[in-house]
């Protein structure tokens, strides 16, 4: 799971923003995003940004680290294709 909330609900809540990440081959939607050769994933991954969920703060057992801008940057754009929203008007 990757975790897309902002830093006061991961501080206060008890629940988290996430989105599943998946290493099987998948169509590709434009809500998918590759990641490969990262150095925090085991396995080149495809984050589900379609698939926005909240969770139980409990359901994660640590922190592994953190993407790189880039990626992220990435997610923010995907994830406002998924809830069809546009921040920027």
């Amino acid at each position: 799971m990757l975790v897309v909330q902002n830093n006061i609900g991961n501080k206060h809540s008890p629940t988290l923003v996430v989105l599943p990440l998946s290493t099987a081959k998948k169509n590709k939607l434009p809500t998918h995003i590759c990641v490969r050769n990262s150095k925090i994933l085991p396995k080149d991954s495809i984050i589900l940004a379609e698939q926005i969920r909240t969770i139980d703060r409990c359901r994660l057992r640590s922190y592994i680290g953190s993407l790189d801008s880039g990626i992220m940057n990435k997610i923010d754009e995907t994830m406002k294709i998924s809830i069809g929203v546009d921040f920027d008007d």
